[in-house]
């Protein structure tokens, strides 16, 4: 039988005998994913002023009128429906009120205003239940709020 090669002995040995580091995959961020991690995060800010300048400018940015790309609106739908559910400062106000105007925009006109966006009121309640399912070993106080408040949503 042949010996087996350890993982670390894959590892690539230069010439003068030092182990060279295995690169990491950086993701990239532009200076655009910069600025909406910002916003996302003065979703959640303590003070008024702060959360409704972040939520007006992620509603303009994400609107019809602005002609965004259907994968980013529906990724900025999923990051608000996820921010529901935050124990943050006071994320769940600033988030739902985003989502809620967000969600104006999109469906106000009565027809479906952004290019390849296939979403209907159907979808975004199974989007809102996907993403606020509660996963893990989470206590049960904090189960039971999140259940009761997705199940308040199917009310609506």
């Amino acid at each position: 039988m042949g010996s087996k090669v350890k993982k670390r002995d894959h590892e690539s040995v230069q010439d003068d005998g030092a182990v060279e580091a295995p690169t990491k995959r950086r993701r990239q961020i532009n200076e655009d994913s910069l600025k909406l991690s910002k916003l996302y995060e003065d979703l959640a800010a303590e003070s008024d002023d702060t959360r409704l300048e972040a939520a007006k400018q992620l509603i303009v940015k994400f609107s019809p009128d602005a002609k965004p790309k259907s994968k980013d609106v529906e990724s900025a739908l999923g990051r608000l429906i996820k921010g529901l559910c935050s124990q943050r400062k006071a994320a769940r106000v600033g988030f739902s009120l985003t989502l809620t105007e967000l969600l104006r925009e999109i469906f106000g006109s009565g027809k479906n205003a952004i290019d390849g966006l296939d979403l209907d009121v159907g979808s975004i309640v199974e989007m809102v239940e996907n993403k606020t399912k509660v996963e893990g070993n989470v206590p049960g106080r904090v189960r039971l709020q999140q259940y009761s408040e997705t199940k308040s949503a199917d009310h609506i």
